[in-house]
Order: structure tokens, then sequence, then C-alpha cells
């Protein structure tokens, strides 16, 4: 079985207030929301597995592409939460 490239992990115990993005494919990362102020907020890389800057070093645009892509996943990925519980609050 295949990974998904993108999934969603967290940690309810230690930090409950954050939801990452686990980014399976190389380069292999974690990245999250980050919210500077109400009207400011961007997808960022947090923690690398594999060294980011290092893969894309030739093409450092495709690190922009896939963090760009990265935050379309995710921003549908919310989209499908919110549908997935005004269905259920509809029930």
């Amino acid at each position: 079985m295949a990974l998904p490239k993108f999934m969603i992990a967290d940690d309810p115990v230690t930090d409950p207030d954050n939801e990452y993005i686990f980014h399976t494919e190389k380069p292999r990362f974690f990245a999250k929301r980050v919210e500077e102020d109400e009207d400011v907020a961007y997808i960022d890389i947090v923690e690398e597995i594999d060294n980011v800057d290092e893969y894309f070093y030739a093409e450092p645009e495709k690190k922009q592409e896939l963090l760009d892509e990265l935050e379309e996943w995710y921003y549908a990925y919310m989209e499908w939460l919110e549908e997935e519980e005004e269905e259920e609050e509809d029930d």
C-alpha cells in the first residue's frame, strides 16, 4: 500500500492546539498552518526529516510549488471537515 502524499498528524496529549501536515514523499517534512495575526496565515515547514533546501537546491521554485500544493490540499481538507460536521449536525 502506497502512502498518500499528504497526511494530517496531531498529538492531542502533548500538543493539542496544533495540527500538522506530513509530506510522506522525499523530501519528507512536517508543516503546519502558522497564524501571524487575525488576517495573516500560511503553511510553513516546521520540522524536516530530509533537508528540503538541499533537495530543491537546483530548482528552488519547486519548493514553493510544493508548499502551494500542500496549502491547497490542506484547505480542501478543512472544507471537507466542515461538510462532514454539517452532515453530522443534520442527522
